[in-house]
């Protein structure tokens, strides 16, 4: 899936249901044809934001060949069951911008065009268009090609910890062939490259002759900039040893690749 290029209008419309329910009737634009499954996609709150003004990535699956330059329309009705309380309104983010629509005011939208929007005053080059400090991704997760979610990582600890979990020490959630597997703290080894930071955990130690697993995750720095989330590409590597073998020559390393899709979330905590 992909971000839509640009999203035109926004309109909110609350079904008087018991709990009631909010109709969001989105519409933008596409570069070229034969994009399905447009949708709205939630971002994942721990707690309801403060302002009360819920994120949604408006997103569809591009075609299997290249775009073309033409741009098409595309719609979307998402319907949100139910309305949590005190929200007061919804944004929606595309590729470059993103636009707001208020609950009761919903032909007043609001567009976000980010930096040198001349329409604004000039803001704290450390803070967002929205005033809040820029953010910096606290949880990735990585979908392999058959879109299976494979790996899920916090590089620091978010919410209640455990009783014997230390504070800001991070995680990594397998889930493979290989089996399902779940890492904290200093079981977590990650290295600073010129590729960006090589995240690593061992499956099996490979004690006597029993071969060893590691598995290396390759995460390149993503700016979020006034995004909650970002889609990248990357790659993990299955690393498996011979054991011990008396004499063996030639590598004592095989490496398996597996082309992940990233995606990089601020998720705030209150």
């Amino acid at each position: 899936m992909e971000k839509v290029l640009e999203v035109l209008d926004v309109e909110l419309f609350v079904l008087e249901n018991h709990p009631p329910k909010l109709r969001i009737t989105a519409s933008g634009n596409i570069p070229g044809k034969g994009w399905t499954n447009p949708r709205l996609e939630p971002f994942a709150f721990i707690q309801p934001p403060p302002d009360g003004i819920y994120d949604f990535d408006f997103v569809a699956d591009p075609p299997q060949e290249s775009a073309t330059d033409a741009i098409t329309p595309i719609g979307v009705v998402h319907l949100w069951d139910p309305l949590p309380p005190g929200a007061k309104g919804v944004r929606i983010h595309v590729k470059h911008d993103s636009k707001k629509a208020l609950l009761g005011n919903s032909e007043h939208s609001e567009r976000n065009l980010g930096v040198g929007n001349s329409e604004h005053p000039k803001r704290n080059p450390n803070l967002g268009n929205s005033g809040h400090p820029k953010r910096n991704p606290s949880r990735f997760t990585f979908v392999d090609q058959e879109s299976v979610k494979r790996v899920v990582f916090f590089p620091q600890a978010l919410g209640p910890l455990g009783a014997k979990e230390k504070p800001q020490e991070a995680s990594l959630e397998y889930t493979g062939p290989e089996g399902h597997f779940i890492f904290r703290g200093a079981q977590i080894t990650q290295q600073q490259t010129v590729a960006g930071t090589l995240v690593s955990v061992n499956f099996r130690s490979g004690a006597a002759d029993e071969p060893s697993m590691d598995f290396a995750l390759l995460l390149p720095p993503v700016e979020l900039g006034e995004e909650l989330r970002q889609n990248f590409k990357t790659m993990g590597i299955l690393i498996h040893g011979r054991g011990f073998v008396v004499d063996h020559t030639g590598a004592q390393l095989t490496y398996e690749t597996v082309n992940l899709e990233g995606i990089a979330e601020y998720i705030p905590v209150l």
